[in-house]
């Protein structure tokens, strides 16, 4: 048996798919809740995309499930192969999908099968899977560091990765404009963005931050599935006292300003 052991960063938490229905091996997905469902994940969904494509009546079921969403593991049959898939809550206080990891445990009898099946799922993503988003703490949980993740996946998939392949693209928020022009972030504020495409997000103004002169804002969505999740914005100050919001593109100068964020909050909370 040819294995390998990839580590990945979800982007997103959704799909959301009830344990009970995994249990028995079936995918029944809800659109939001919080018990009796599982952060399935953009990666999950690829990855069960991926072996359907190769296997119509590929088996998926849940081998367990701990009280936190992003705690579990299932494992997957289909076409010769074996997985299994586990989340790990790995940092942080706020259920975001930036808090977590998935660990790919990948085998089957012949290695050109695998390296094709890897090679097809890595394209799959706008945004390689292999980029983690706090490597230091990534070794700590999971014992690989950032050589080792990306070296995993260019061994399994027969191919050297580029430098250019090891940078996050778009791993940020996208920048956002302000609506509405001239207003300071203060605590509490509701404010209407427009993304790139144009669509309104709307978003509340925690609080502040200053890091070495610049000002970071903390922000919780307040629309759609992404309500009560957090993010941390770079404020960007402009002539006429306009002001921009874009994301935070240093690892761990983000992981710092969330840890900040949250002592904040919960000092916030118990005031």
């Amino acid at each position: 048996m040819h294995s390998v052991t990839l580590l990945a960063q979800p982007r997103s938490k959704h799909p959301l798919v009830k344990r009970r229905a995994l249990s028995s091996g079936r995918i029944e997905t809800k659109n939001r809740g919080t018990f009796g469902l599982i952060w399935f994940t953009d990666f999950g969904e690829k990855f069960w995309e991926a072996c359907q494509s190769v296997d119509d009546n590929a088996k998926i079921r849940l081998r367990s499930s701990g009280f936190d969403e992003m705690n579990w593991s299932l494992s997957f049959r289909f076409a010769g192969f074996k997985a299994r898939l586990t989340s790990q809550k790995y940092k942080g206080f706020f259920g975001t999908p930036r808090n977590s990891y998935l660990e790919l445990k990948l085998g089957c009898q012949n290695p050109n099968d695998l390296r094709m099946f890897v090679q097809a799922l890595s394209t799959k993503f706008e945004n390689p899977p292999w980029i983690l988003n706090n490597w230091k703490k990534i070794e700590l949980a999971a014992g690989m560091n950032q050589e080792d993740v990306i070296n995993s996946w260019s061994k399994a998939m027969g191919r050297e990765i580029t430098s250019e392949e090891t940078k996050s693209k778009g791993w940020g928020m996208p920048t956002f404009g302000l609506r509405s022009k001239g207003k300071e972030p203060e605590t509490n504020e509701f404010e209407v963005f427009e993304d790139e495409t144009g669509n309104e997000i709307k978003m509340r103004i925690h609080g502040a931050l200053e890091v070495e002169g610049a000002e970071y804002a903390i922000m919780s969505y307040t629309d759609g599935d992404n309500a009560s999740e957090f993010e941390i914005m770079k404020i960007n100050r402009g002539r006429g006292g306009n002001i921009s919001y874009s994301g935070v593109d240093n690892q761990d100068l983000y992981e710092d300003l969330s840890e900040a964020a949250a002592m904040h909050l919960e000092s916030s909370s118990a005031a």
